[in-house]
């Protein structure tokens, strides 16, 4: 929740100082700092309570999960195991300890299994006077799982071990993925994009808003493009393979350059709206 604050006040300085080159959502920046502000004070001298439930599916033959999610922070581990656990830490607040367990009480989700895919979906709607709910997610999934979608409004996502197909839309929160490999869709509004010691295949996209993006690739020899921008913050990409690319970047306030290696290899693009690039 700092960092997110932290950020906001960043956006709002430059909102008042930035050239023609880019301009910042006041708008959007002014509705999350609005929602930050609004869930800090709701939350002073309330209550909490709290409920763990753990769901276990069979899914040798499964080969997707789908995950929709309001709030909370959702973490995905591959083990050995042909089973999914969806572990799940339910939260509230309220005036009292008997409001706040009313909450979680009448809270409904729902775990699906639909043709190949699990479907998790522990969203709700908000109403206007706010709800202090939150659901936190720790997933295990068996490797034969290779399709692995996530939508959330509020919440951090972490995937590790992970392998396929990776697509994670998040409108505020972090977006970290560690040692997976994959094609990687990686959208978020307001919050940070991290990759660290993974594969690329395929084409990969990584895009924020607002916050920085830091990629870090062991081997991007069967990668065909991979895209990363931001509007505010910077980018860092580190190559750690001898593939061969084909890199344009755009840095704030520079021009242009383009650094390749070898004649075919990865394309690569990297675009700061304002923020700075490293790529090695």
């Amino acid at each position: 929740m700092k960092r997110l604050i932290c950020i906001l006040l960043i956006i709002m300085s430059l909102s008042a100082g930035c050239t023609s080159l880019y301009k910042v959502d006041e708008n959007k920046v002014k509705d999350i700092s609005d929602k930050v502000t609004e869930a800090i004070i709701n939350t002073v001298g309330q209550e909490k309570a709290e409920k763990q439930e753990s769901h276990t599916i069979a899914s040798a033959d499964r080969n997707a999960i789908s995950l929709v999610s309001t709030v909370g922070d959702i973490s995905i581990v591959t083990h050995q195991s042909d089973e999914t656990i969806i572990n799940m830490n339910i939260r509230s607040r309220a005036g009292s300890k008997e409001k706040a367990q009313e909450i979680i009480d009448n809270y409904i989700y729902t775990i699906n299994e639909e043709n190949n895919t699990i479907k998790v979906d522990t969203s709700f709607e908000e109403p206007k006077s706010g709800l202090n709910l939150a659901i936190d997610l720790v997933i295990y999934i068996p490797s034969n799982i290779k399709d692995i979608k996530v939508s959330t409004n509020v919440g951090d996502v972490h995937l590790n071990g992970v392998n396929g197909n990776i697509d994670i839309k998040s409108n505020v929160g972090a977006a970290v993925i560690d040692s997976s490999e994959g094609a990687y869709n990686i959208n978020v509004d307001v919050g940070d994009i991290e990759l660290i010691d993974s594969i690329a295949i395929g084409n990969s996209e990584f895009k924020t808003n607002t916050g920085e993006i830091d990629v870090s690739l062991s081997d991007i020899s069967k990668a065909v493009s991979i895209i990363a921008e931001t509007g505010v913050g910077d980018i860092k990409m580190s190559l750690n393979d001898d593939s061969g690319y084909h890199a344009v970047i755009n840095e704030f306030m520079k021009d242009e350059r383009i650094e390749t290696k070898s004649d075919r290899g990865t394309n690569i693009s990297l675009t700061t709206g304002v923020g700075e690039i490293s790529f090695n």
